[in-house]
């Protein structure tokens, strides 16, 4: 079996240290910075993937990489339509987001239906929408909120907690924004089972819905700091269109069909940091 990874940043590390396991060759690219010796420079937005593999036969594609920030539409569109073409015979592995809900309900299930209200939510949905009608193999996986539990390598929303802790800096965080935090490194080795699976659909990649303010404590007092200088504070009510209250996912098919119950963030820690 041979996979690809296209964008190597800190999710696509850990699904590749987890397929590197079952696949004797995983074709890896990256946008700036090069974190294999093996990994191949690929611009979506004006690469072409077929010149990547080459006449290799692919057999997964995961997309882990952060296109979805792009401000203008057509230019994902027309991306994406090139990439989807040249995968037809993958089975592809695409890495949306709980950003493509508003956030008024809260623990959205798989076939609810998507309410974008920012850009990047909007986004999603094109590429979401562009996977169901051009890909006949296709998993869709949704993660909220993700982080490292290794301590020693922290991911970059961690280290300035942990920093702005040690430095006796006040952090305020929301107690009435919801998200659902799950491990990049338990989220790599769901998303690599569903991949292995013959399951076509969405499927939510997420841990137990908590508040920003709760997870923050939560990771402070797993890295052993101190929580006095936390602030809890509920979200203003005239808020940027980008504060989503409650984007948290209903996991319940994550565990039915993959297996994986989600760890809270202490396990996770204890677990992922030996």
């Amino acid at each position: 079996m041979r996979a690809a990874i296209v964008g190597t940043g800190w999710l696509g590390q850990q699904i590749h240290k987890d397929i590197s396991l079952i696949c004797d060759d995983v074709i890896l690219t990256h946008f700036q910075n090069k974190r294999f010796s093996n990994s191949k420079k690929f611009d979506f937005f004006n690469d072409n993937i077929g010149e990547i593999f080459g006449d290799k036969k692919v057999d997964l594609v995961f997309l882990p990489t952060k296109i979805e920030f792009i401000k203008d539409e057509n230019a994902l569109k027309s991306a994406m339509i090139r990439f989807l073409k040249k995968c037809g015979a993958s089975r592809i592995i695409y890495i949306s987001s709980d950003g493509i809900f508003n956030g008024k309900k809260g623990l959205y299930k798989e076939n609810d239906v998507p309410t974008p209200v920012t850009a990047y939510g909007r986004n999603l949905k094109i590429c979401e929408d562009l996977v169901k009608k051009m890909c006949k193999n296709y998993c869709i996986v949704r993660p909220s909120y993700l982080y490292s539990a290794n301590v020693l390598k922290l991911d970059n929303r961690l280290n300035k907690i942990k920093d702005d802790i040690k430095n006796g800096s006040k952090i305020v965080r929301f107690t009435n924004m919801y998200k659902s935090p799950l491990s990049y490194e338990q989220a790599a080795e769901a998303i690599v089972k569903a991949a292995l699976l013959d399951f076509i659909g969405t499927v939510h990649i997420s841990g137990k819905r908590m508040s920003v303010y709760d997870f923050a404590k939560e990771c402070v007092r797993a890295l052993k700091l101190l929580t006095e200088n936390l602030i809890g504070e509920a979200m203003p009510s005239d808020r940027p269109v980008d504060f989503l209250p409650d984007t948290s996912l209903d996991c319940h098919l994550m565990e039915e069909l993959i297996g994986i119950q989600p760890l809270g963030i202490k396990e996770s820690f204890n677990k992922f940091s030996v």
